[in-house]
């Protein structure tokens, strides 16, 4: 009796181990996500979830009938768009369209503009979190200012702006007008290679972007930033603002040659000063 009743008990553990592992895959017939390389993820302008409920055949191109789909937006993983809009896009199709068994869709689109899919594969939870692992991972990377970055000289020669290794602590994105989005990033100092902060002060400064619907967070709260002190045209107060051209992910010999490079322009514009002086 105690046998039938371990081989019921380990039936029923079977059965449980499967079921689980087949929600956590997803719904029946669901395909994995494909091999997305560094390169896709270059070519990314935006990774979205989506719920396909509109397709038909569009057009015909020289490689094939192409279908235009109409899709609702679940959730954004990255990009400017936002949750509940409604998008479409082209899909290459080898005759009709048809809708696809899971209309439930994790979507990579092109940054060149041509409204198709760098990857359209079926949903899963499972596969969302796997993709918001690996762009997470990536923009981080791409963020990082290493060793052998040089920030250019001219970005360097004013002494008022402010060059900063800081650490995040809060973002609060705003409509500064027109649907144009910035956001107030309020950071503490790690370290100033130039500019009038020291180790441990709070800093608020203002960071512009050309997104509308969607502010993305950076990647790395860690940053070294170049910031400038000017009035803002809202409410005619001084404020701190980010430079988008200096806004890296923080490594520690990217900032030691960050710092070679201030002293080196400070140091060519020293001499030259003294040139000119005893001229």
């Amino acid at each position: 009796m105690s046998l039938k009743k371990s081989s019921r008990a380990m039936v029923t553990a079977a059965i449980a181990v499967f079921l689980a592992s087949a929600m956590a895959a997803g719904p029946l017939g669901a395909q994995g996500l494909p091999v997305i390389t560094d390169e896709m993820l270059k070519q990314t302008v935006a990774a979205l979830h989506v719920d396909v409920q509109t397709g038909r055949v569009a057009g015909i191109t020289s490689s094939g009938p192409v279908a235009e789909v109409g899709a609702k937006i679940v959730d954004v993983l990255f990009g400017d768009y936002a949750a509940g809009e409604w998008i479409s896009y082209s899909q290459r199709v080898e005759r009709e369209y048809v809708k696809p068994a899971v209309s439930q869709r994790l979507l990579l689109f092109r940054r060149d503009g041509d409204r198709g899919t760098l990857v359209d594969a079926d949903f899963s939870p499972a596969g969302r979190d796997a993709l918001a692992r690996q762009l997470a991972e990536f923009r981080r990377k791409t963020e990082l200012l290493t060793g052998e970055m040089h920030v250019p000289d001219y970005l360097l020669r004013s002494g008022n702006n402010a060059v900063l290794h800081v650490e995040i602590q809060k973002s609060v994105p705003f409509d500064r007008g027109r649907s144009n989005l910035s956001a107030t990033h309020t950071a503490i100092v790690r370290s100033a290679v130039q500019g009038d902060f020291k180790p441990g002060q709070s800093v608020e400064f203002i960071e512009k972007s050309r997104r509308n619907k969607r502010f993305e967070p950076p990647a790395n709260a860690q940053r070294i930033v170049l910031l400038t002190y000017t009035k803002s045209v809202q409410d005619g107060q001084m404020k701190w603002w980010l430079h988008e051209r200096v806004n890296y992910g923080y490594t520690e010999p990217g900032l030691k040659t960050l710092q070679s490079d201030v002293a080196r322009v400070r140091a060519a514009q020293a001499e030259k000063a003294a040139q000119k002086a005893s001229k």
